[in-house]
């Protein structure tokens, strides 16, 4: 599931977050198409399964100054690191950033696409409270902060988006749903619910899939444009997949280098892209393959190439 995820997003930033960005495709080109697609998966499915793996060894009682190092070391020294190598990337390119008298902005504010990082620390965050507190021991308190999460989803209530606030709250109900989907399996991973999941996310992706087919979109940001159908199909998703994605070894092997990917992908895909296209006039579907290849397998030899270096696994993943 994570490899299905990160190749989901290495083909997102392949396309390119907008017509100026990855290979500049238009609005109604296909590729956009297949981009807007998966829009409401990507993200949903990576935050459920941050969700999901959390619960296979939750917070212990008495363990939360720990718990808070642990998650701290792996998520925030990895995103530091990847921020201030992206900004440094791009004034050598003399790409628009934030001036170096306010650097620190990049920090405390989302910086391109590592507002997920951010984001996710404000989650753990906020688990740690409801964890403590035993909001979510008992199936009947977990229903009661799972609704919370969806009023929150859908009502995106914070204006300043300081450390990825806001985002936090697209990302709380995901999380919640692949922590329930393994704290509560009795009731979430049995026959009657992988039915009910299998028929909401038909049901709801098909009709974005008919939306996204039959009318000309421009980018949809899922973050910024929140829905109940937003919720059902990222949902769904993760819960029918939990059941019913094979194994396969290559992406497993892709998933087993899913952070550094998820950190580091726009990295190799744009020097692929400007590579390709300073040297060989490759057609927009070779450079599309040649792009998403480097996506993955760049990050991945990164990660090989980290552990042999001292420190090298606890900057490149907090290792």
């Amino acid at each position: 599931m994570r490899g299905l995820a990160c190749l989901l997003l290495v083909a997102f930033h392949t396309i390119g977050s907008t017509g100026a960005s990855g290979l500049h495709v238009p609005d109604g080109s296909g590729y956009r198409g297949f981009a807007n697609l998966f829009v409401h998966i990507r993200m949903p499915l990576f935050t459920f399964l941050s969700g999901l793996v959390y619960a296979y060894r939750p917070l212990r009682l008495g363990q939360t100054r720990q718990f808070s190092r642990k998650k701290l070391r792996r998520l925030g020294v990895p995103l530091i690191v990847a921020t201030t190598i992206l900004y440094a990337l791009r004034l050598a390119m003399h790409q628009h950033v934030p001036p170096l008298s306010q650097v620190w902005s990049i920090f405390l504010f989302p910086y391109w696409h590592l507002w997920f990082v951010q984001a996710l620390l404000i989650v753990f965050a906020a688990l740690i409270v409801l964890e403590s507190l035993g909001a979510l021991a008992a199936f009947g308190r977990y229903l009661t902060v799972f609704g919370v999460s969806l009023a929150l989803f859908l009502a995106a209530p914070f204006e300043q988006n300081l450390f990825g606030l806001q985002n936090a709250t697209y990302l709380l109900p995901f999380f919640l749903c692949g922590l329930g989907a393994h704290r509560f399996r009795g009731v979430l991973q049995t026959r009657r619910a992988l039915i009910a999941t299998v028929a909401c996310f038909v049901t709801a992706q098909g009709l974005h899939s008919y939306l996204v087919l039959t009318r000309l979109h421009a980018p949809i940001d899922p973050v910024a444009n929140r829905s109940a159908l937003n919720l059902l199909i990222g949902m769904s998703a993760g819960l029918w997949a939990l059941q019913r994605v094979p194994t396969m070894r290559l992406m497993e092997k892709i998933g087993g280098a899913s952070y550094p990917i998820y950190l580091y992908h726009p990295v190799f895909v744009a020097a692929a892209i400007a590579g390709a296209g300073a040297l060989l006039p490759l057609p927009r579907a070779m450079l599309f393959v040649a792009a998403a290849t480097a996506g993955v397998v760049g990050p991945m030899a990164l990660q090989v190439a980290a552990r042999r270096v001292p420190h090298g696994g606890l900057l490149l993943e907090g290792k």
